[in-house]
């Protein structure tokens, strides 16, 4: 999930699938410089997302869900209804946030799509890529400047798509590219183990929350998968694993309090092993990144937006895309380190 608030918020988080009936397809203009088969892209109409944005093959969210989460989202407090029925109203507000594509914002849309899609197969001409669908949303349940991506379909808010100033083109050219990521690494799960190993992450087998957690995570829609821990280090040099988690502050929708993100809090949260399983140590006591030592070692200081290695990973394939843009300019703004994480990854991309 790409955040891009009006104001530029700066910290936390916060995606449809292939068949169906499709209008605007377009194809991405050929590059000068990479030969290749290229996926396109189609822009859906509301009529035609409505099946799309309430299909999840991929990461299964819709199972995941919390009905804390799909409370807050809903602005509405459904403490005492079945956790089927409050899914089944948040499904049909999701379908109700759905919005058309002028045309406008579709010649600017496809414009900008086509570079970044371009961008992203000069990084790779042979970067495995499924077609994608593009979806506007009013953005009324996240946020007015939440992107996120479900399956192979990246969902836009209109208040992101007033693109007559060249600060919010670059802007949405960037978002495109960290959202195509998204994707990539959805339909391309060995070159995701790969990537996010690089960062410290490793896949653990399975994973049993605290009840806790279990009644107040909220699941980024661009980072579902909560199993990959990363090594750390306490105040006392203890090491443990511990994975990133996004969850409520309160225990239930507030109508004092009815923005998304007023109700996050990101922690890393320790897990140890017994009997062969994995589960959360503590049942709603996390570490703050600052309180660690390890953890920047290891994820690299291209990005700050640090809740999910998957967003980590986008944020650096974006300047590894930009890096073929500039000719390599833009890399000279990061540190050894940082040049070196966007050589590893992109070699991995490519191999």
């Amino acid at each position: 999930m790409r955040i891009l608030s009006l104001n530029s918020l700066k910290i936390i988080c916060i995606v449809i699938i292939a068949f169906g009936y499709i209008s605007c397809a377009h194809k991405p203009h050929p590059s000068t410089t990479v030969q290749s088969v290229k996926e396109g892209y189609r822009l859906l109409s509301e009529k035609q997302a409505r099946k799309w944005i309430v299909t999840d093959s991929k990461e299964a969210f819709f199972e995941k869900v919390t009905t804390l989460e799909m409370s807050i989202q809903m602005k509405q407090t459904e403490s005492n209804i079945s956790r089927e029925v409050v899914l089944e109203k948040y499904k049909k507000m999701l379908q109700d946030d759905l919005s058309e594509f002028t045309n406008k914002e579709s010649e600017v849309v496809k414009q900008l799509f086509d570079k970044a899609l371009d961008l992203c197969y000069q990084i790779s001409p042979n970067i495995n890529l499924p077609e994608i669908f593009l979806i506007k949303t009013k953005g009324n349940y996240y946020g007015s400047g939440v992107y996120y991506t479900r399956d192979n379909s990246i969902i836009i808010p209109s208040p992101m798509l007033d693109l007559d100033a060249n600060a919010k083109n670059l802007s949405f050219l960037k978002t495109m590219i960290h959202e195509i990521f998204h994707i990539y690494s959805r339909y391309n799960k060995d070159k995701r183990e790969a990537l996010y190993k690089r960062i410290g992450f490793n896949k653990i087998p399975n994973l049993a929350l605290s009840e806790f957690l279990q009644k107040r995570v909220l699941y980024n829609p661009d980072g579902v998968d909560l199993l990959y821990s990363i090594n750390v280090k306490d105040s006392t040099g203890r090491s443990f694993k511990a994975i990133p988690v996004i969850y409520s502050k309160h225990n239930a929708y507030m109508e004092s309090t009815p923005a998304f993100f007023s109700y996050l809090t990101f922690q890393l949260f320790e897990i140890s092993k017994r009997d062969g399983i994995w589960s959360v140590k503590n049942k709603n006591i996390g570490n703050s990144i600052e309180d660690l030592t390890g953890f920047w070692e290891q994820v690299g200081t291209n990005t700050k937006y640090n809740i999910h290695p998957d967003e980590i990973c986008a944020d650096n394939f974006v300047i590894m895309a930009f890096a073929k843009e500039t000719q390599g300019k833009n890399l000279k703004n990061l540190t050894n380190e940082g040049r070196q994480l966007i050589i590893d990854l992109e070699t991995i991309i490519t191999e």
